[in-house]
């Protein structure tokens, strides 16, 4: 008896999972409007309008070039065997994906909590919150690519063929955030404390990543505060193809691919299998 229930739960799990997936295609119209909408809301009472999706990247990204440049005088750091790079641009190449973890993390928590009047009220497919609220945050930070990459050349360096492998490791970025983001949503709307247990944290994850340090400064015995951090992956790979003109390690995007994978699968598949609970938590 018991071998025959775990194996149709595992079957009922697997056939939720794929059903979950199969949403998203037949509310396509319904994700294309949430995205539309989560792009556009903060502009929309600007004069430039969506423009500034573009624009303010651009401008915080050059003043970050501009005042960590001779110009200025403020090189406060150099880079192992590149002292002549920019340490705004190598700092913004950190911020970016950690921004999109950040946003995640954030976003996923409230992602049902914060759409309570649908989730309660209407029959609504709810996997597409945590889905549309990252990809409308990835759209952002991609943007911010294209005003780093724009930036680059304002400061008259060259642009690396690499930099044309940079949006397949934003694919992989955009596995790992859903990832995290469909946990998060679960773990939000059962725990409504969650966001004051993860502001410290998202904290600490920013000191324990190389965005404003290098890991060259990093003693041997605590290397492991790289080598096991995702985030340290995907800082270092923006890096890699923008600024050194080098492809990511191969063994270490394998390990980023399967670990974003696995955390994709595994929080799809927790959400769809509490979904139909989760309205009763608000």
């Amino acid at each position: 008896m018991a071998t025959t229930y775990t194996s149709s739960a595992k079957k009922s799990t697997v056939g939720e999972f794929f059903e979950g997936l199969a949403t998203f295609w037949r509310r396509r119209w319904l994700l294309k409007y949430f995205i539309q909408r989560q792009v556009t809301r903060s502009y929309k009472r600007s004069y430039l309008g969506v423009s500034w999706i573009l624009l303010s990247p651009m401008i915080w990204v050059f003043f970050l070039a501009l005042i960590f440049s001779e110009a200025v005088g403020i090189r406060t750091r150099d880079i192992l065997d590149h002292p002549n790079l920019n340490f705004g641009l190598y700092l913004y190449c950190g911020l970016l994906p950690f921004l999109a973890f950040s946003e995640a993390m954030s976003k996923g928590m409230n992602s049902i909590r914060g759409s309570s009047g649908l989730v309660q009220k209407v029959v609504f497919p709810m996997e597409i919150l945590p889905f549309t609220n990252t990809i409308a945050s990835m759209i952002d930070k991609f943007f911010g690519v294209g005003a780093l990459l724009i930036v680059v050349l304002l400061f008259g360096r060259d642009l690396h063929w690499t930099a044309l492998m940079l949006p397949f490791v934003v694919l992989l970025q955009v596995l790992f955030i859903l990832g995290l983001s469909y946990f998060m949503a679960v773990l939000g709307t059962y725990l409504p404390d969650l966001g004051e247990i993860m502001r410290p944290f998202i904290r600490g994850m920013f000191f324990l990543t190389p965005i404003i340090w290098t890991p060259d400064r990093l003693p041997e015995r605590i290397r492991w505060v790289v080598d096991y951090n995702p985030l340290a992956y995907l800082v270092n790979a923006y890096r890699e193809t923008v600024l050194f003109g080098n492809l990511p390690g191969g063994l270490s995007t394998l390990y980023f691919t399967l670990f974003s994978l696995a955390l994709f699968v595994a929080g799809f598949a927790l959400f769809n299998r509490v979904k139909g609970g989760l309205a009763d938590r608000l």
